[in-house]
């Protein structure tokens, strides 16, 4: 133990001594570097004092380094590699920095490919151009190239294009009876369907409108309803769903406006405007509508009484219609013919329910007779006074004949030849005369001589306010509205929104059945269009409200009585947040413009701005699709006022064409197809009307 003991003691004592002498090594190796660098040091001061004082030393030294750097640069490739990557960092900065350095060096450049004329320099020379006309031909080939290929894109495009736009929403669906355009529907072939297993239901549901149509057309249904009937459903929107609507009796559509009101138990007071613009008469130009829209019960059966009585079948009588009496504006006011109002609600009565307990007095023809006999009475009684004033009137003859010859000759010798004293006369018959008056034709064999008759224009209007003693009815609660305030549309009241159905429709889904629906009666309505779209924004606000109580709003009912905390939510806009999903409305738009801000950001500023805007009077293939429509005879050519008045009656259908042309244009020649702003990444577009009411859209284009 002991001997083990001394070993570890001397291993210890070589380890520590040999660890100093390391340590004294290294000092000494470290102290001999510092010396040795600070002899370099002095010796390299010393000789660039010596390089200084003397010049040939300094000479030397310069050439010296010359010839090692030479040297290093031929043999060594990384150091030359470094100096030529440096010399190149240099040069350009001088080149970019410095513009006299610039200027020498491209001048510099051009003496030298001026004088240089060696061989080699003229063969690469030779060459170099060569190569350039080589690639420009190329590349003048490949873009001849690309052009012709892109020009018979784009007149294929052109072609499809206009090949697509001549076509209108012609193609009826025999499910929903919906027009609809050519890529909207698909051919209808009825086993197709059999074999699929469909149900009963859908198999008759099909029959019956199968049955309905000629079986020489072609048959056409539409995307969604085929889509459902795969799926073994029924869909929402045909006509078997109770939306199919009887056929308007001739009495109803003979009616104007006014006596279509007059007609209605339920009265839709809105402002319907005139967008007159530029030269357009009211006459010719498109409807818009301002202000909420009231719905009031009407006296009908009040009103016709008051009706003044007509002395012939076709005489027109003028007419205000007021929301009360004692107001001075006037709501509508037209002419009318009371018989055609009569008649319309005699055929009310036996067809709609709801007018069942209306009575209507038949005028007793009677009275024209008494009158008649009154008439001739007094006609005798004039006569025999006239014949006893002409009898006065021959007994002062003579005395009066004598003075009007002293007249004549007095202006005789004045001068005054050409007196006419029948002149005054004539002109205030001709002043006095309805037909001058309103412009109306002379005699004929259909028109009669006197139209005070049929015309009254010179007695004060009559005035009527049929709802004037009701209060509003609610646009959401009230479920027979529509069927009452449209009894021309839904002459026996089926059809309407709030009817019961087998299967539930939504509102924008009715709503599209009704104006895109190929019996033109309800997109031919200004007023009932305008109807759809309020309720349609109302039943959106409402919804809003709902969810945003629900959700957004931190708020219960007892809170909204609280001044201040109504204040904090219209300042921070909370209130009307819910307005959002209502298009057209200021919050509407700034989401919009958010989304537009956004993109923006991302994306960078748009690369173009489209307006794009419908030139309905030029096209001729909107007039044309207006007249097919109609059932009209197509024109090579139409005049202003065919064009205006056609556009004006069909409101939706103008609307359709523009998004169908639109969309095509889009597809066709933006987004893709030709392709003519080059590749588009991104797009955001705003459809508005114009003041003339047409469609028009701006659009930025990344």
């Amino acid at each position: 133990m002991v001997r083990k003991k001394s070993v570890a003691s001397k291993v210890k004592t070589k380890k520590e001594s040999y660890k100093r002498q390391q340590q004294i090594r290294s000092k000494i190796s470290r102290s001999w570097r510092i010396l040795l660098v600070t002899v370099k040091a002095i010796k390299k001061f010393l000789s660039f004092r010596r390089i200084v004082e003397n010049k040939s030393d300094s000479k030397k030294v310069k050439t010296q380094s010359k010839i090692t750097i030479l040297n290093k640069y031929h043999t060594n490739s990384n150091f030359r590699n470094k100096y030529k990557a440096r010399m190149k960092t240099e040069v350009l900065k001088k080149f970019y920095t410095n513009n006299s350095i610039r200027l020498k060096m491209i001048q510099t450049a051009l003496n030298s490919y001026h004088t240089n004329k060696t061989v080699t320099t003229q063969k690469s020379r030779q060459l170099y151009n060569q190569r350039r006309r080589i690639l420009k031909k190329y590349s003048n080939i490949e873009n001849h190239k690309s052009i012709i290929k892109h020009s018979s894109l784009y007149i294929d495009k052109l072609k499809q294009f206009r090949k697509i736009i001549q076509e209108g929403p012609d193609y009826v669906c025999i499910s929903c009876a919906l027009a609809l355009f050519r890529n909207q529907v698909i051919p209808f072939i009825k086993e197709k369907y059999s074999k699929e297993g469909i149900l009963s239901q859908i198999e008759k549901h099909i029959q019956v409108n199968f049955n309905n149509n000629s079986s020489m057309q072609q048959q056409w249904i539409c995307r969604l309803c085929s889509d459902k009937m795969k799926k073994q459903q029924l869909p929402a929107r045909p006509i078997s769903n109770k939306l199919e609507v009887c056929k308007i009796p001739s009495e109803l559509k003979r009616l104007n406006n006014l006596e279509k009101h007059l007609t209605a138990l339920r009265l839709p007071f809105m402002k319907i405007v005139n967008l007159t613009s530029g030269k357009l008469s009211s006459r010719l130009s498109q409807k818009g509508t301002k202000g909420p829209l009231h719905c009031v019960p009407s006296d009908v059966q009040e009103t016709v009484t008051t009706l003044p009585r007509p002395v012939d079948k076709s005489m027109m009588v003028r007419l205000q219609l007021k929301r009360r009496l004692k107001y001075k504006a006037i709501w509508e006011e037209q002419l009318i013919n009371p018989t055609d109002v009569r008649n319309a609600l005699l055929i009310l009565t036996k067809i709609h329910p709801a007018y069942n307990n209306i009575k209507i007095k038949e005028i007793d023809q009677s009275y024209l007779t008494s009158d008649q006999q009154n008439n001739d009475q007094n006609n005798t009684d004039l006569a025999i006074e006239i014949m006893h004033a002409n009898i006065s009137e021959k007994e002062n003859l003579p005395e009066e004949i004598s003075i009007s010859e002293e007249n004549h000759i007095k202006s005789l010798a004045l001068g005054d030849i050409n007196n006419n004293d029948n002149s005054d006369e004539e002109i205030d018959e001709d002043n006095n005369d309805a037909r001058t008056k309103y412009n109306i034709g002379t005699d004929s064999c259909i028109q009669p001589s006197d139209f005070h008759d049929f015309l009254l224009f010179n007695k004060e209007p009559s005035v009527v306010a049929p709802a004037e003693k009701n209060k509003l009815s609610s646009l959401l609660t009230d479920k027979t509205m529509e069927a009452l305030a449209f009894p021309h549309l839904f002459p026996d009241g089926k059809g309407s929104f709030d009817g019961e159905r087998e299967i539930k429709i939504k509102w924008k889904e009715y709503c599209k059945t009704r104006l895109f629906s190929s019996d033109s009666r309800f997109a031919a309505d200004s007023s009932y269009i305008f109807f759809l779209q309020y309720l349609g924004d109302l039943k959106q606000v409402y919804s809003g409200i709902n969810i945003a109580f629900r959700k957004k709003l931190p708020i219960n009912a007892k809170q909204t009585l609280d001044d201040t905390q109504m204040k904090f939510l219209m300042n921070k806009d909370m209130i009307y947040r819910y307005l959002q999903c209502v298009r057209s409305s200021p919050q509407y738009w700034h989401k919009r413009l958010k989304d537009l801000f956004a993109m923006t950001r991302q994306l960078g500023f748009p690369t173009f701005f489209l307006t794009l805007s419908c030139a309905d009077l030029r096209w001729k293939g909107f007039n044309d699709t207006f007249v097919r429509h109609m059932g009209a005879p197509i024109k090579e050519s139409y005049t202003f006022e065919e064009k205006t008045k056609r556009l004006r009656a069909n409101p939706v259908l103008a609307a359709r064409l523009f998004e169908k042309r639109f969309m095509t244009f889009m597809n066709f020649f933006i987004k893709s197809g030709a392709s003519c702003l080059g590749k588009v990444n991104d797009w955001f577009a705003r459809i508005e009307m114009q003041l003339r009411g047409s469609p028009h859209s701006h659009m930025p284009i990344w």
